[in-house]
């Protein structure tokens, strides 16, 4: 008696799982012929430029040849094509006949989606905007741009001296050291005082921490310049 009561419920169970399974399967053929279709639509879209994509009846075709369902009417009546920038919008309608009376009409519609952009061609950009977004390298308080990251007027080399032998010293430039005028400001120094001094600076500092010898580096566009001149080293690059 109890077999004869449940029998029935697990028969049906197990055919119910069965038949969901098989309309997961159904989405999924349509979802993977919606996506090929796009993509072959966009890429050919891009070679040709012809109008023939615009046409329902050109994604329809191949809509009912890639798909392997025998029997499923898909309409592609609501597809949007080429309208706004190229873009190919494909909208799948159909329905499913249940095997059991479980909604009053019988059938499960379903309304897939596959939303793209045409291939209509690489942007060139003209010599100039690729000049403006070149990258370059800036300090803070430094007036000119640099190509290259390591040029060795962004890498500062420091060195401790004493303030006697200041006179004799001269930078990479060949030019001569003069007072900070952030940490030294017109003091005078004992002739034992150590000071600091950079191979490309033109200053000497009695402090190590003094922020004309730290240099913050940032990277910046071209266009973003300003009125910063290239470097003599490795700007004209």
């Amino acid at each position: 008696m109890e077999a004869a009561l449940v029998l029935p419920i697990f028969l049906f169970a197990m055919i119910l799982i069965l038949y969901l399974g098989l309309l997961t399967k159904c989405q999924d053929e349509v979802q993977w012929a919606m996506t090929r279709i796009a993509r072959e639509a966009s890429a050919e879209y891009g070679a040709s430029g012809s109008r023939v994509f615009g046409s329902r009846a050109y994604y329809q075709t191949k809509l009912n040849a890639y798909l392997e369902v025998k029997g499923l009417a898909v309409s592609l009546l609501e597809s949007r094509l080429l309208q706004e920038n190229d873009e190919i919008d494909l909208i799948a309608v159909y329905q499913v006949k249940l095997p059991f009376h479980l909604l009053p009409a019988g059938t499960c519609r379903f309304r897939q989606r596959v939303h793209t952009r045409a291939f209509t061609g690489v942007e060139q950009r003209t010599e100039k905007e690729e000049q403006e977004e070149a990258v370059v390298y800036v300090t803070e308080t430094g007036r000119v741009y640099h190509r290259k990251r390591d040029c060795t007027y962004l890498k500062l080399s420091i060195s401790q001296m004493k303030y006697a032998d200041i006179s004799n010293l001269r930078n990479e430039g060949g030019g001569k050291y003069k007072p900070c005028e952030r940490c030294v400001r017109g003091t005078e120094l004992p002739a034992g005082r150590e000071v600091w001094i950079t191979n490309f600076g033109d200053r000497y500092h009695v402090t190590r921490s003094c922020s004309g010898i730290k240099r913050s580096i940032k990277e910046i566009t071209l266009s973003k310049a300003g009125k910063r001149t290239p470097c003599s080293k490795c700007g004209g690059g």
